[in-house]
């Protein structure tokens, strides 16, 4: 037998060397360089498609409660959700302000008054550019058979950007209510 194969040879201690360290953390560099643009304009999608898919789910929750019910559902915008006496608002274009979705059997049509049913209230959007329909209207009225009253309507849904992207279409979302009384939601450019 060769002893010396038996015997032991020192080995190189476990570990980093110092280029070896260097050389990952300038490759990471980069990797986060070319990558956050990419992650803020995936941010600022997601959260205007959530916007769009919440305010969507609230037209399809006030039409599915008129068939439900068999009587007028109302959707308006309000400016104060959070206030003791609720109310919608007298001529608002921004939704994201806030909503009411409501029971109209009150003497007003369209307004939330005495004798109504409140079923659902929206908080405003903190971090919307806004939800805007082209013609300033505060309320969208669903028959007990689901068709939208006198409603074809698109609602743009904007991210709250500020600089050069603010007029950029790329970010916005539709929400498309048909006279029907559909909703569906577009990644395109409102008529």
């Amino acid at each position: 037998m060769n002893k010396r194969a038996f015997r032991h040879t020192k080995t190189r201690d476990k570990g980093f060397t110092l280029v070896e360290l260097m050389v990952t953390v300038a490759i990471l560099v980069i990797l986060l360089a070319i990558g956050a643009p990419q992650l803020q304009t995936f941010l600022v999608k997601r959260s205007v498609s959530t916007q769009a898919d919440i305010f969507a789910s609230a037209l399809r929750m006030a039409r599915s409660e008129a068939i439900k019910r068999g009587q007028r559902v109302v959707v308006c915008a309000t400016n104060d959700p959070e206030a003791a006496t609720r109310s919608c608002a007298a001529a608002s274009t921004n939704w994201a302000t806030g909503w009411l979705v409501f029971v109209d059997r009150g003497t007003t049509a369209n307004a939330f008054d005495a004798g109504d049913e409140l079923l659902a209230v929206q908080q405003a959007l903190p971090s919307s550019g806004g939800i805007t329909l082209a013609n300033s209207q505060t309320a969208i009225a669903f028959r007990a058979n689901g068709l939208a009253v006198g409603s074809n309507n698109s609602f743009r849904v904007r991210p709250n950007l500020t600089g050069s992207e603010t007029d950029s279409d790329a970010y916005n979302r539709c929400v498309v209510l048909a006279p029907s009384g559909r909703v569906k939601i577009e990644n395109e450019v409102c008529p």
